[in-house]
């Protein structure tokens, strides 16, 4: 029930909370060494109350959503917490996500009482393992996967533990930004304090607990009633990854969400076996692919707390993909997280009938490359990644070239890229013909192809896709897959899988990565043909394509009515 909190207060003080958590957002990434926090927004900032539970998050990335209610979960149980503390995280096990993802935790004092507790997650360049930038494909325990930390008191009372960030700097490939980002995380919580202290000193401790609490009930109240809008029922789907990094047997995801009276049960009964690659996804970050999924079928005003994951109820089977055993290896856990999420949407498109959506690509294409600066004192370390196309809507056409549903972040820009790294960007585009056809098409895949400049190192493909094109809904045709190429200086071309490690390159060597694009929504002969016109004139939708697909015949940058009429007949059996 939502306690006796007047609405004004409600929205005003619940907007506090989320300016407060943005602002520490804004803080971790200005202060940043890193371009994958800096520029790409790898990075979340959330507030807690002392039992763990989600107050407000930033509008950062998704799949930090559910990972860090785990995590705070397991440092408030952390005994002898004090004002000046400072917490550092990132056991996968332990509620953490995967190893590069590192947690700063600072509890909140008041007067004396723990009130509340702010908390920073960033993605980090490096932390160790056998692959630069932790991303080996071909690990099979989680030892492999780099450096592990269970919650550890980096402060104690204001004071901080050096010892242990030394012992982090040791371990790791970039320990200057690495440790500059951990400061930059820093900060962040303690504006949060900040923030949270003047809030306390306004409405006093006690009553902010009963404010926050009935904004988690608000929250929950509102999540509840937009869920009973669907349909009572069992609705299925099932996805798959091209496989685990270590063989080529498909993954399978299979969920059913069983949908009744304002509440959600997704299963996921019938997936696969818990894998010996590093694609299995520990039980933080299922959670967060299931809250992130259930949240893109209820109004995105309700406010982001704790309140919003009470109605949902996830079921896991032990021993599989999505409930692995330690030391089951699973730094490769977000490509994981992106099928379940992505296979969810599908299987609510049985409740939302005609607003069902296509497929979205369901996956990332992830790189790093590392070698030497051109100095050849120092090396470097570039992880990046890139969207693809979302898929078409009852509306619109899907989004092209964008990451998927539970990423919020940004690809590195190609001016970063080339100041900080011997590399350079040859080709960034879209792909022509890559999004399904259909009354709306799909959104368009992406190409990147960056050219190794220096020396030799090496380069590893953590990418999805190759095998299972996203696939249209109501009569739409699928998107393309992936494709992933090694361009030799010499000129031949490699092909390679969706997950290779530590691939040897040499100066003018080019990595060359294409992503799919989205399903398409609906028929499509049904599309207007001067949306395929404009598509064509984009370069979006080749002439021989928008014929083929579409019925629809271009001659000199315009449409051949009669030509097209007759097409369509023939191609709709008239």
């Amino acid at each position: 029930m939502v306690r006796a909190i007047d609405p004004v207060t409600l929205e005003v003080v619940g907007h506090y909370l989320i300016g407060l958590v943005r602002e520490m957002g804004k803080t971790l990434k200005r202060t940043a060494y890193s371009t994958i926090i800096r520029e790409q927004n790898d990075c979340t900032s959330a507030l807690f109350d002392p039992r763990g539970m989600l107050l407000a998050q930033a509008d950062h990335v998704p799949s930090h959503q559910g990972t860090l209610s785990w995590a705070a979960r397991t440092v408030a149980a952390k005994a002898g917490l004090g004002p000046g503390d400072l917490l550092i995280f990132n056991h996968p096990y332990m509620g953490g996500t995967h190893h590069p993802d590192i947690m700063i935790f600072k509890p909140i004092f008041f007067e004396g009482e723990h009130v509340a507790t702010a908390a920073t997650l960033g993605h980090h360049l490096d932390v160790g393992g056998r692959g630069a930038g932790s991303i080996a494909t071909d690990a099979q325990d989680v030892f492999e996967e780099g450096l592990m930390i269970p919650p550890l008191f980096l402060a104690r009372g204001g004071v901080m533990n050096e010892d242990i960030l030394a012992m982090i700097a040791a371990n790791i490939r970039q320990p200057e930004q690495t440790l500059g980002d951990i400061r930059a995380q820093i900060a962040a919580v303690t504006v949060g304090e900040r923030r949270v202290i003047e809030l306390c000193r306004k409405h006093g401790g006690g009553r902010l607990r009963e404010i926050m609490a009935a904004i988690i009930d608000n929250s929950e109240k509102l999540m509840r009633e937009d869920l009973r809008a669907f349909e009572n029922g069992t609705y299925k789907a099932e996805g798959f990854m091209d496989g685990d990094g270590l063989s080529d047997e498909p993954v399978r995801i299979a969920v059913a969400v069983t949908i009744e009276d304002g509440s959600v049960t997704v299963d996921f009964a019938g997936s696969s076996p818990q894998l010996k690659g590093p694609f299995n996804c520990s039980i933080s970050s299922v959670h967060a692919a299931v809250y992130c999924a259930v949240r893109y079928m209820v109004h995105p005003e309700i406010m982001q707390n704790e309140g919003c994951y009470r109605p949902i109820t996830v079921k896991v089977p032990p021993g599989s993909v999505v409930s692995p055993r330690k030391p089951a290896p699973l730094s490769g856990r977000f490509h994981t997280m992106e099928r379940i999420a992505n296979t969810i949407v599908m299987a609510f498109n049985g409740a939302r009938k005609d607003d069902a959506v296509g497929s979205n690509h369901a996956h990332l294409s992830t790189y790093s490359v590392t070698g030497w600066q051109r100095d050849d004192q120092r090396t470097f370390i570039l992880f990046d990644f890139l969207g693809g196309g979302w898929g078409g809507t009852r509306e619109t056409d899907g989004l092209d070239g964008v990451l998927g549903l539970m990423a919020n972040a940004l690809d590195a820009p190609i001016e970063v890229v080339e100041l900080e790294h011997p590399l350079r960007v040859e080709r960034y585009e879209f792909v022509p013909d890559s999004g399904g056809p259909g009354r709306h098409r799909g959104g368009l895949g992406l190409r990147r192809d960056v050219r190794f400049l220096h020396g030799e190192g090496y380069f590893t493909n953590r990418s999805e896709a190759q095998r299972f094109a996203p696939q249209g809904v109501l009569g739409g045709g699928a998107g393309t897959t992936s494709r992933h190429r090694l361009i030799l200086a010499d000129g031949k071309v490699r092909e390679l899988p969706s997950k290779i490690t530590n691939v040897t390159i040499r100066e003018g060597d080019i990595i060359s990565l294409v992503s799919p694009g989205g399903g398409g929504y609906g028929p499509a002969c049904e599309r207007d043909p001067r949306a395929v016109l404009e598509d064509c004139l984009d370069g979006k939708v080749t002439p021989e394509a928008a014929a083929a697909a579409y019925g629809v015949v271009i001659a000199g940058g315009r449409i051949d009515e009669m030509a097209t009429g007759a097409l369509r007949r023939r191609l709709q059996g008239k």
